[in-house]
């Protein structure tokens, strides 16, 4: 099993410091987030505030393109899990100078009842745009729905990822090819060089990401 899903750590540094800019994530240790799943954090990441911040959107995209660029093949179109994939996957795609196609979580329950919408055919390469991955289970569910269409994926891509061991055992389990631009580690790195978190801080969170539903 991989021990980390980063393929470049400088590009990772980089990105990790936008989402601390632009407080696209969010770190609180005495007064922590709720989940939605009920789960107490000291994190709290939202990357679509991205897609806000023409400076922060031109990074991550572009640290998106040279990461596809010097670790896949080549590609007949670039996809985006529905819906915090989506408008990161048509930059890249547009700057690709490939055809874009998303995926949603399970298929409609009308129309054509699709899973994957776009012009696409079978046997095509695509590299799989998620925002982030936190368990696993959503992002493998589209996954998934991509490979059914007979979509090959050479590999799911996020902004960032928690490193929940969970989603390593997802993926793992799956045999799903997955990296991601940044991660909770790197981000700690570097909110601890920029004076953000002190050492007993970073400490505590990475408790967190180690056993996030008995933390608190």
């Amino acid at each position: 099993m991989k021990t980390s899903f980063i393929l470049n750590h400088r590009i990772a540094r980089k990105v990790a410091a936008e989402l601390l800019k632009i407080e696209a994530v969010k770190l609180s240790i005495d007064d922590p987030f709720t989940w939605v799943s009920g789960i107490r954090s000291p994190v709290y990441c939202d990357n679509r505030k991205i897609n806000s911040h023409v400076s922060s959107r031109q990074i991550v995209a572009d640290a998106f393109v040279k990461v596809i660029k010097n670790n896949f093949g080549q590609l007949d179109s670039i996809a985006g899990v529905a819906t915090g994939g989506i408008p990161m996957g048509i930059l890249i795609a547009d700057r690709m100078d490939l055809p874009f196609i998303y995926v949603r979580q399970e298929a409609k329950k009308y129309g054509l009842m699709k899973q994957v919408e776009g012009d696409y055919k079978e046997g095509d390469k695509t590299v799989l745009i998620e925002d982030l991955v936190s368990t696993g289970g959503s992002s493998l569910k589209a996954y998934n729905g991509i490979v059914n269409a007979n979509v090959e994926v050479e590999s799911l891509l996020s902004i960032m990822t928690y490193n929940f061991k969970s989603s390593k055992s997802v993926f793992s389990d799956n045999n799903v090819n997955y990296s991601s631009l940044t991660d909770l580690d790197v981000l700690l790195e570097v909110a601890k060089d920029e004076g953000r978190l002190s050492d007993d801080e970073v400490n505590e969170v990475l408790k967190f990401r180690d056993d996030p539903k008995s933390w608190r």
